[in-house]
This record gives C-alpha cells, sequence and structure tokens, in this order.
C-alpha cells in the first residue's frame, strides 16, 4: 500500500514538474498584429463577423471580428503584409491596408471601415476632341462596364451613366452605392469646375462614398489640375516610361511582372507624407526614378479613394504590344494596362478580382 501510494506521488510529482517546463516556454513565437474593423453605419456591438484576410507574398491567414470589431493574429514572421476586411454578405465594399514587421513584437494597425457596397457608376467626363485626335474611345470605361463586368447604361441599380460638369447646373447628386470616376485627362475649364465644385465631392467621400480617380492630367486633352483630391492628397507632375510594382501581393497587382512600360507610363507622383487626413494608405506602384507613388488607395472620413496617375483609357487603345522580359506570361503591356483597369474597377466596386493574368 506504501509502495502504491509512493508511486502515485511520485508520479504526480512528475506531472507538476513536467507542466512547469511546459507554462515556461511561450505559447507562440513570432509577432502579433491587433486591429480593428467596423461597418460605417452600424452601432456599437454589431461589428462582429466582418472576415480578415491576411496576405504576405508566402502565406495567407483569415479569422473574423468579435462584436466590436476586434481581431488578432498571433505567430507572424516579419515581412510585409496586407490585411484585407471584407463583408461575408458582400454588401458592404471591403478595406484595406498594407504594414510592415521589422522587429518581433506587437503591432497596432489603422482600424478599418467597410462602406457600401457599389450599385451604380457615375462617369465624369468631356467628349473632347483631344480623345479623338488620340484614339481614345470616350466611351472607353463603360465599355469596360459592359464587356468586362455585365452592366448596362442607365441610372439604376447595375447600371453606369455619363455626367458632364459642363452643364449650366451640374448633376452633382450622389448616393451611397454611387463610385464616382473622375476620367483623364481631362480639359481646363472640367478642371475649374470640378474644383469650384471639390467640397461637394469631399464630402460625399468622407461621409462612406466611393471615387475612383484617373489622374493623368497634361494629356491629351491639355488640362492640368492643380486643386486637391479628397483628403488635400495632390501630385507633383512628372512623366516617367517605367513604373515600378510596389506591393505583388494585392488584388489589382497580383501576378503582374516588376515593372510596367509604356510612353509616358505615368504623368506623375502622389505626395502622401505627412498627410494626417488620410488613413489606410496603400501604394502599389511607383514611379522608377522620381520613386512617388502612382497608384493609391486610401481611406478619407468614411469614405474610400483609388486613384492613380497612370493614363489607363490611353493604353487601352495605345498601349505597348512587347511582352514584359522574363515574365511567367506571354502577355503584352497593353494587355496589362486593360487587365489593370478591369481589376481597379472590380475592387472598387466590391467585386472578386481573379489572380489570372491569362
Amino acid at each position: 500500500m506504501k509502495k502504491t501510494l509512493f508511486i502515485i506521488i511520485a508520479m504526480f510529482s512528475i506531472i507538476l514538474v513536467f507542466q512547469g517546463c511546459l507554462n515556461l516556454l511561450p505559447n507562440v513565437t513570432g509577432s502579433t498584429i491587433n486591429g480593428v474593423a467596423k461597418y460605417f453605419d452600424k452601432n456599437q456591438n454589431q461589428h462582429g463577423g466582418i472576415e480578415i484576410i491576411l496576405s504576405s507574398n508566402n502565406s495567407t491567414k483569415t479569422t473574423t471580428t468579435d462584436s466590436n470589431g476586434n481581431y488578432s493574429f498571433v505567430g507572424l514572421e516579419l515581412g510585409d503584409y496586407v490585411i484585407l476586411a471584407q463583408d461575408p454578405n458582400s454588401n458592404y465594399f471591403p478595406a484595406s491596408l498594407v504594414t510592415s514587421l521589422v522587429a518581433t513584437g506587437t503591432y497596432t494597425v489603422q482600424e478599418l471601415v467597410l462602406t457600401k457596397v457599389i450599385n451604380h457608376v457615375i462617369i465624369f467626363r468631356e467628349t473632347e476632341s483631344g480623345w479623338a485626335n488620340a484614339g481614345v474611345p470616350t466611351t472607353v470605361i463603360g465599355d469596360i462596364l459592359v464587356n468586362k463586368l455585365g452592366m448596362t447604361e442607365g441610372t439604376g441599380i447595375n447600371q453606369f451613366e455619363y455626367r458632364s460638369l459642363r452643364a449650366a447646373t451640374p448633376n452633382l447628386q450622389f448616393n451611397f452605392g454611387d463610385l464616382l470616376v473622375i476620367e483623364g485627362d481631362q480639359p481646363q475649364d472640367f478642371y475649374d469646375i470640378y474644383t469650384a465644385n471639390k467640397n461637394t465631392f469631399d464630402t460625399f467621400v468622407n461621409n462612406g462614398g466611393a471615387m475612383f480617380w484617373v489622374a493623368s492630367d497634361n494629356g491629351w486633352a491639355s488640362g492640368d489640375f492643380t486643386s486637391t483630391l479628397p483628403g488635400s492628397i495632390t501630385w507633383r507632375d512628372g512623366y516617367e516610361n517605367i513604373n515600378n510594382i510596389a506591393v505583388f501581393n494585392h488584388p489589382i497587382t497580383k501576378n503582374f511582372p516588376p515593372q510596367i512600360e509604356g510612353n509616358y507610363a505615368s504623368h506623375g507622383g502622389f505626395e502622401t507624407n505627412n498627410n494626417n487626413l488620410i488613413n489606410n494608405l496603400v501604394s502599389y506602384i511607383e514611379e522608377d526614378s522620381g520613386l512617388l507613388p502612382t497608384f493609391i488607395e486610401y481611406r478619407y472620413g468614411y469614405g474610400r479613394v483609388l486613384a492613380t496617375t497612370i493614363p489607363l483609357e490611353w493604353y487601352v487603345t495605345n498601349g505597348p504590344t512587347t511582352v514584359p522580359p522574363n515574365y511567367n506570361y506571354n502577355i503584352s503591356y497593353k494587355d496589362l494596362f486593360v487587365l489593370m483597369l478591369t481589376r481597379a474597377l472590380r475592387y472598387i466596386m466590391g467585386l472578386n478580382v481573379s489572380p489570372d493574368i491569362l
């Protein structure tokens, strides 16, 4: 009996020692990311179930938010990550940000805000002779919405419309669910009228609206925009023929070559430093020489802006037909620019973006 009791006590002691040793070991290794994702129009305790996708060049992890919008990832390696927050019911537009883990520790990232999903597109542009002279159809984005996204022209759901700013009283009535597209290049009076009404556009985005700005001025229509995008974003004029992909694991640039080339591939670089009016800034593409970003996404207030100085409409018809060197796909720069425009529209509208190149 004593021997049996001794054995039991000994085994119990061994278990305690072993458990103590285990408690000395860390539960996880690596870094931690903590964040918050919320719906722009819901109250506290109504932000649960938002899907959070963490992507690096090597891996993808997924989690969901609690009722207050909190989420966390642990055991992360150092490196660059894209965080995407999306509504599992697809009623809200996704939000994303880029963060870098440069040392082991705990990182708290900026808040992500999901806005209303896009169901109508308003395209602002003028039908200038400069477009025809450049061989660029004034319907270029509308054609993509029809042929690639299955939309039709009109003022209803799943439709798009063209609007002019030159009307005696421009139609500046917008609804949540509208995507405003500012095409480029535009004539000077277009930019002047936009500037005179910029508070209307800024307020729409700040309250939860979405905008896609093709900021390639000083082009075929000879306009020069000297004002600011929502959130006081400006760009430095300047042409570069080579642009570098800065974020490879984002839906817009996934599987793209390291560089894209074209005649005046970008018309300037965005100046985003020291701007405390915007959040969740992501710079997908940048100048090869000037190093300023040429394709960005950011949050202003509750809304989102996607903007580029790359003349995407121009390249639909005038892009280089050469193939990038040492690239895994037999596709021309021209077709890559068309794909970039198509992906950008699908992304800003909250639609699925295929990673396929061909």
